[in-house]
């Protein structure tokens, strides 16, 4: 059984509306065709996450011989394949979704509904770690 929070589109204009007006809520895009095996594989799992992420809108995008050409022109090289969208950011990851690849999709989505990623602190570190032992006269190898 399909989740509340999941809706099918099938063309340009559902896509725009669905997907590109939304405002407030992350969005989880499945591009998949109905007759490819890792596709039906992975549907569970996307099902489950999408129980498990009320507050997501997830959207599931079928290729048909009617709209081959939008899946095409939001370049989706593949199938099964994810888009995750953020109301501020629009498009902010392209992930392949087999399962083998599924985690990943999950733990990108759980990135943007957390607000931070996980990392541990060692394996963070500033942009600027490098000059912070530097002099003003000698960044970027020229004096200020």
């Amino acid at each position: 059984q399909k989740p509340k929070n999941v809706e099918q589109v099938l063309t340009l204009q559902d896509y725009k509306s669905v997907v590109g007006d939304e405002t407030e809520k992350l969005v989880v895009v499945r591009f998949y065709a109905p007759w490819c095996k890792a596709c039906k594989a992975v549907a569970p799992a996307f099902y489950r996450t999408a129980m498990e992420n009320p507050n997501v809108k997830f959207v599931e995008l079928p290729v048909t011989e009617q709209n081959a050409n939008l899946h095409q022109g939001l370049g989706v090289p593949s199938l099964p394949y994810f888009h995750v969208y953020h109301p501020d950011g629009g498009l902010v990851e392209e992930l392949r979704g087999s399962k083998k690849f599924f985690p990943r999709v999950r733990q990108a989505l759980q990135t943007y509904v957390n607000g931070f990623c996980d990392l541990l602190d060692d394996e963070c570190s500033s942009p600027y770690a490098k000059y912070e032992n530097m002099d003003s006269t000698s960044i970027g190898g020229t004096a200020i």
